[in-house]
């Protein structure tokens, strides 16, 4: 049931990620337009295809994609 929307969110994600760059989370949620937990689905979605990589600045983590 959820992997569909899971799908389509990791998508949503990808597209921001591939037209716009580097992101933090909260402006990634933002683009995205994704709820907290949608968001963290997509990533894991993402995550788990090797397709973004994590950067941490302090207190801040970035995503990009690969």
């Amino acid at each position: 049931m959820w992997t569909p929307i899971i799908g389509r969110n990791a998508g949503a994600l990808w597209k921001v990620l591939n037209a716009k760059g580097e992101h933090n989370l909260s402006a990634l949620k933002k683009q995205a337009k994704l709820d907290d937990k949608q968001l963290y689905l997509a990533l894991g979605w993402l995550a788990r295809e090797d397709k973004i990589k994590f950067t941490q600045n302090k207190n801040q983590i970035t995503i990009s994609l690969k």
